[in-house]
């Protein structure tokens, strides 16, 4: 149905996603040095960072739901200009609730965008490629937030403390550009819950979703996974200024760990589709617990290097098989529900990283942050162990 659109407009919604990545990349490792010049205790950098995913948590599986009803297009373009709108509103913000307003309409386009753009990708790929086409699919996505830091570290640097904030209100209009004018719908709006001229919406929520064994075993391990991700993104920052980095270098090293989520993706999403998505998941929730735990002995920039590099590999051997038996578990009919109930668990987890850490670095220290978030990590890995039940027959 959808096989002569395929390359085409993935390739126009992954540029689009790349790019309004890249612009909330910029901003990433501002965002706590900006909340603390406005006077942000630790709790207050948690609340600001969590705002973004408590939002997302909240509204992903509506709006997910809506774009199996109503197609994904609209959702997609609609989320890009809110983008933009809060790009913009970065740039004016001079007080912590300012801050925590634009993350919250962030979070609102996010939910907009992500999930309909997921199930997107679902719609169009065949299901023996489903692996393979998530993986592009989070290339584009990780390569922009991975890439972001760095540049926008740069910007800062070597133009003014803002240039990254107007940089990423100009890519978001870059994607808004490209979805309005290139992409096509990958499906029939009112394919599902129609009658006669009559839309019946139905939005479950993802209760229906979560009554397979699997599929709850796959929320609940990205859950307490994504808090150790989300964790490292707004405390490392404070970490290696403490220890001297700059911010070119601390954007340089997340730029890393992101390159190396970034090259993994598609030969992972590959070996996922071949092997089964289990042994993968598992691999690299441990890998990523075992990095979490490091990064509390190091002192330097090198070994940051190093750890970053495989916290990173874990991220490029997960994520894939993550989306893959997502989709595997669902139908085609419910892949835009579906989606919005993992992301909506990955935005659990990015909310409860920021606060948890905050509370963690104000009455303890900020190394403590890591052993806990990596015990979380394990834990994860141990939920798939016992209860996910692989969804792809090994290939020969």
């Amino acid at each position: 149905m959808v096989s002569s659109i395929e390359k085409g407009s993935t390739f126009i919604l992954n540029l689009s996603i790349f790019s309004v990545m890249l612009g909330l990349g910029f901003i990433a490792p501002l965002l706590p040095i900006y909340a603390t010049s406005l006077g942000a205790s630790g709790f207050e950098v948690g609340v600001i960072f969590a705002a973004f995913a408590v939002v997302r948590a909240a509204t992903m599986i509506p709006f997910g739901s809506l774009s199996d009803i109503f197609g994904r297009k609209f959702f997609i373009v609609l989320g890009m200009g809110v983008y933009v709108l809060a790009s913009i509103i970065y740039i004016l913000s001079r007080t912590i609730l300012q801050l925590i307003f634009c993350r919250i309409l962030h979070g609102i386009a996010s939910a907009l965008v992500v999930p309909a753009a997921m199930a997107y990708v679902a719609d169009v790929s065949p299901e023996d490629r489903r692996g393979e086409a998530m993986g592009l699919f989070n290339t584009a996505l990780f390569a922009g937030i991975g890439f972001g830091p760095l540049l926008g570290g740069i910007l800062a640097d070597k133009l003014s403390f803002h240039a990254p904030f107007y940089m990423c209100a100009f890519l978001a209009s870059i994607g808004l550009v490209l979805d309005t004018f290139k992409l096509r719908e990958s499906r029939k709006q009112g394919f599902s819950g129609v009658i006669g001229d009559t839309k019946i919406i139905k939005i479950s929520y993802g209760f229906y979703l979560l009554r397979d064994k699997n599929m709850l075993s796959i929320v609940f391990s990205r859950i307490v996974t994504s808090v150790g991700f989300s964790a490292l993104l707004a405390f490392f920052p404070l970490i290696g200024f403490k220890l001297g980095l700059g911010m070119s270098e601390v954007g340089l090293l997340l730029t890393v760990q992101a390159l190396a989520l970034i090259i993994f993706q598609k030969k992972f999403g590959k070996l996922s589709d071949k092997y089964g998505r289990k042994n993968l998941m598992v691999l690299g929730s441990i890998i990523g617990g075992v990095s979490l735990t490091l990064l509390t002995f190091t002192k330097n920039f090198l070994d940051f290097l190093i750890i970053l590099v495989f916290f990173g590999l874990a991220g490029g051997i997960t994520a894939p098989a993550y989306s893959a038996a997502i989709a595997d578990l669902s139908g085609r009919e419910r892949f835009g529900e579906a989606m919005g109930l993992f992301l909506t668990a990955m935005s659990i987890g990015m909310a409860l990283g920021p606060i948890m850490g905050g509370i963690i670095a104000d009455f303890t220290s900020l190394v403590n942050i890591f052993y806990v978030t990596a015990l979380l990590t394990f834990i994860g890995a141990f939920i798939l162990i016992f209860m996910f039940k692989e969804t792809v027959k090994p290939k020969p």
